[in-house]
């Protein structure tokens, strides 16, 4: 199975044919009934009253428009009874085929070529696999950064998740992100990061084995729920693991001595916020500079050849090194 455009509604399912069939079928013994009891068919080859079995095949003749003329209604009443009755299910009959034609026939076709369309614009695109509160925060975390929306793919099974992110404008993929040629489906091969939040860890496993296989380049980001499976995930391949119970804990324990921390934790780690952690590399104009002489800028870190300095101890820079940084509007906001 391959990685589905999320377009609802849905195309039907079996019990949803079933249920249309059944209809179909009370609609034609309904027809054939009255054909039998109305008493004013005469079957031009007999001169007599159709049987059962010959109103079973006026009744087929006649709701699918086809009326070869050798049973015909010559009463009042039977003429009444095909114009009032027989027409409007004859009609009813025919926007069932037709509507269920359309949606496995024709939607399908749509739905591959909407498909296709859409993944032809991906490249170094963001790919979310599992749509639940973390993924959500993701999704609009990204818009928020200014990625493009229809660079934001959300692979997911639960129709309500992938409404969920249809509404926010990217695009909603159906498929189970464990599988290769789901992941191929999206493109996986030209992503540029792949978030990983399924809500469970081995699945997250999977998921970054086989990412990691299709595209070594991509850079793996994965939700990591028991510590104890933290370095099973970085063997499987991701390079940034978040372990939100840890992170949570850590800044719950922070509050109850510092008021203002997990505020300015928040704020820092949002776009939406008023102070912004961000990094970047150095500028050829500021090697040479001492971290605190940048404009506009409070570095806390500095990244060079696989180890880093912390605020406190931050060297000059020197090309190559990465910054992390915060930086923020001025001014001042009441609590």
């Amino acid at each position: 199975m391959t990685g589905k455009l999320y377009t609802p509604p849905r195309v039907p399912g079996l019990p949803e044919i079933l249920v249309r069939l059944v209809i179909v079928v009370a609609l034609l013994m309904t027809t054939i009934l009255v054909l039998y009891f109305e008493q004013g068919l005469i079957d031009n080859h007999t001169g007599q009253a159709p049987r059962f079995w010959d109103c079973v095949y006026f009744a087929f003749i006649t709701i699918t428009t086809v009326g070869y003329g050798d049973i015909v209604p010559t009463t009042t009443f039977s003429r009444l009874t095909d114009a009032l009755l027989l027409t409007p299910i004859r009609f009813v009959v025919l926007f069932i085929f037709i509507g269920t034609a359309y949606q496995l026939a024709v939607k399908r076709f749509q739905e591959e070529y909407r498909m296709k369309k859409a993944v032809a614009r991906l490249d170094n695109h963001v790919i979310i696999c599992g749509y639940g509160a973390t993924g959500d925060a993701a999704v609009r975390e990204l818009l928020l950064q200014g990625t493009p929306a229809d660079q934001i793919v959300v692979l997911a099974m639960s129709e309500v998740s992938l409404q969920a992110a249809a509404d926010l404008g990217v695009v909603a993929v159906a498929g189970d992100a464990t599988r290769e040629n789901v992941l191929k489906s999206v493109a996986v091969e030209k992503a540029s990061h792949v978030l990983i939040c399924p809500g469970r860890d081995d699945t997250a496993v999977l998921i970054a084995l086989t990412v990691r296989d299709l595209n070594p380049q991509a850079h793996i980001v994965s939700m990591c729920h028991e510590e104890e499976n933290v370095k099973l995930l970085q063997r499987s391949g991701a390079q940034t693991i978040v372990t939100p119970a840890s992170a949570g804990g850590n800044l719950m324990a922070a509050a109850t001595r510092r008021s203002h921390l997990v505020e300015t934790m928040q704020d820092m780690l949002s776009v939406g916020g008023g102070l912004q952690l961000d990094e970047r590399p150095v500028h050829d104009n500021e090697v040479g500079k001492a971290s605190g002489d940048l404009d506009g800028l409070a570095v806390v870190r500095v990244y060079r050849k696989g180890t880093f300095y912390n605020a406190g101890g931050l060297p000059e820079l020197e090309k190559g090194d990465v910054i992390v940084f915060v930086t923020g509007a001025a001014g001042t906001q009441e609590n």
